[in-house]
């Protein structure tokens, strides 16, 4: 590790990375990641097509399952076949290529659809949950009091307040009513991030978020991602917006072979790269 790459003790470790492989039958993607992610870095991952970036991506939340190794996020091994990952995963957004919008739903239900769902999931074990507490109160001399259970229409209607907010930050309240199918490129994405953030996540992973734009539409996305940064969200983004990643990521790695081949601050990533496989894909791609 270079000697810029040195972390304050202080820094706190959100997601812990150790020995990360991955294998479809014989072809082993990954070959063993370790990496840590501090609390409101914003590391850029590139590569050559191939190499393992985007699966990479997709084991961190455990959309892949792991071959092996350990992925350590708040304290828990996601990697874990006995973890609910559902439930951890909540606090990891994922922006995808292809936005992978519903459709059939306006823009607005797209965004609430998860948090309304998992807190009515959430409101029902309660109801549960007090429905058993009220029964053995009648043999307790001291009551246990029931647990706060929320109205199914205050749910929706903090959901869609908070969807609210996140359209008119990116200038889209107008499109809640609308149809994905009736959006530009770009603005799909910019509601698929906004989709992920309603989430309230504690990291968010792009996965190549530009590349199914039109080059047109590319800036827009990452103007609303250069936001994301300034207000100190810890982001992971797989890209190949080489100008992007050297304006915004606080790291850089590089991806060759399914492993991480070379890692730096961006200023000297990009201008003092220390391997020759490195060296040979900045001079195709700057």
């Amino acid at each position: 590790m270079t000697e810029e790459l040195k972390q304050s003790p202080s820094e706190e470790v959100l997601l812990s990375i150790r020995g990360l492989k991955k294998s479809f039958g014989s072809h082993e993607v990954l070959k063993g990641i370790d990496l840590d992610i501090r609390e409101g870095e914003k590391i850029a991952v590139i590569g050559p097509s191939g190499c393992g970036k985007s699966t990479f991506l997709r084991c961190i939340n455990c959309m892949e399952d792991p071959t092996a190794g350990s992925i350590f996020f708040e304290g828990v091994d996601l990697a874990d076949m006995k973890v609910d990952i559902n439930v951890h995963r909540q606090k990891i957004g994922m922006v995808f290529q292809q936005f992978n919008l519903f459709n059939n739903l306006t823009v607005l239900r797209n965004i609430t659809l998860a948090p309304v769902s998992i807190a009515q999931k959430a409101n029902r074990k309660r109801k549960v949950r007090n429905f058993f507490r009220s029964f053995l109160n009648l043999f307790r001399k001291e009551k246990k009091p029931l647990l706060p259970v929320r109205k199914s229409a205050d749910i929706r209607a903090e959901a869609e307040k908070r969807a609210f907010e996140l359209l008119e930050r990116i200038g889209l309240s107008d499109k809640a009513e609308v149809y994905p199918s009736t959006l530009s490129g770009g603005q799909k994405q910019r509601i698929a991030i906004v989709r992920a953030l309603a989430m309230d996540p504690d990291v968010i992973l792009f996965d190549e978020p530009t590349s199914a734009l039109d080059p047109e539409m590319v800036g827009e996305v990452l103007d609303l991602m250069k936001k994301l940064a300034e207000d100190g969200m810890t982001m992971v983004i797989v890209t190949h917006e080489m100008g992007f990643a050297r304006e915004v990521a606080t790291r850089v790695l590089f991806m060759d072979d399914g492993q991480i081949a070379e890692e730096n601050m961006p200023e000297a990533f990009f201008t003092r790269p220390q391997s020759a496989r490195l060296q040979d894909f900045l001079s195709k791609v700057l």
